[in-house]
């Protein structure tokens, strides 16, 4: 068995004391509300935060999973050299001062076309194990210094959310919708992996208790990751690192890069109707185009599964 990924709050919390601070992740997939999650470490002077670093790798790199883009738009991307080792060496690599916390989807680690146990070239001859899902080495991955975690939304409200981004046109520069991008599948995956290789169950949150109960939620995380909790973190209005860090992936995360908390619409929602009296009315959902109702209906066993593990007890 290999050292547990998900160090205990006292682990992490001594890790850190010690100036080895441990790197925290919170696994992912497209929509999950994610973004606001980061903002709230964005607003914290005692973290490094690393946005969706392993992208560029699976969208661009010579070991790229995703065939969304062409050679001419790889290499106009900046990125058509960047590896999968070099990624995660910033993932994994700890901070001589700071704690380090990366969000990222769980489907960028992945090949699916690959058998289990396939290791990303850049990693040289590092083995790995027959189980592993990932391109990422089972050593490299499963540092004791790491600590991994979940964030799932349901595929109703992921799936409609993201196909809004990926369209002809698109500021995103997506433009298509793709649903084999949801990525539960794989966070489903790798959930499994470190579930049975650690002997642990990581932490999985659901968004929708993360919104409805945000200090408990919050509270519960951190003390999970052993970092002190304040209710400072659920509101950023004055964090310009909110409105600068996530340019990377353009229209992806405009609302969230303008919002003011957890929980809290962007100014341009608010003015849409969907501020805190529009949210307390929820109005019924518009019925999805065949395509995305047969997207999420895709997603849900995963989506179900994963469920099955959230942390409610907090």
């Amino acid at each position: 068995m290999s050292p547990d990924a998900s160090s205990s709050p006292t682990t992490a919390a001594t890790t850190a004391n010690q100036g080895s601070p441990s790197n925290i992740v919170l696994w992912v997939h497209p929509r999950s509300t994610s973004t606001m999650f980061e903002c709230m470490l964005l607003a914290r002077s005692d973290f490094q935060v690393h946005h969706e670093p392993m992208g560029e790798a699976w969208y661009y790199g010579p070991e790229r999973a995703s065939k969304r883009f062409d050679e001419e738009q790889r290499n106009a991307s900046g990125n058509a050299e960047t590896t999968y080792a070099g990624s995660w060496r910033e993932v994994a690599k700890p901070h001589p001062t700071l704690r380090t916390f990366s969000k990222d989807m769980a489907q960028y680690l992945m090949d699916l076309s690959k058998p289990k146990g396939t290791v990303a070239s850049s990693f040289g001859n590092v083995p790995s194990t027959a189980n592993n899902p990932t391109l990422v080495p089972t050593s490299e991955l499963l540092q004791p210094h790491i600590n991994h975690t979940f964030l799932i939304r349901h595929p109703q409200k992921a799936v409609p959310s993201y196909a809004r981004l990926c369209y002809p046109g698109a500021p995103t520069g997506f433009d298509y919708f793709d649903a084999a991008e949801m990525g539960y599948k794989e966070l489903r995956l790798l959930f499994d992996f470190i579930r049975e290789e650690t002997g642990r169950t990581p932490l999985l949150i659901e968004s929708e208790e993360l919104l409805s109960q945000p200090v408990k939620v919050v509270r519960g995380w951190c003390e999970h990751v052993g970092i002190e909790f304040t209710e400072g973190m659920l509101e950023w209005d004055d964090a310009p690192e909110t409105r600068t860090h996530f340019e990377k992936w353009s229209g992806f995360h405009d609302d969230a890069a303008a919002s003011k908390g957890v929980g809290r619409h962007s100014p341009a929602q608010d003015a849409n109707g969907a501020g805190d009296a529009a949210a307390k009315k929820k109005p019924e959902p518009k019925p999805l185009s065949p395509e995305l109702q047969q997207a999420v209906d895709g997603c849900m066993d995963d989506y179900e599964y994963l469920r099955s593990f959230a942390h409610h007890d907090w």
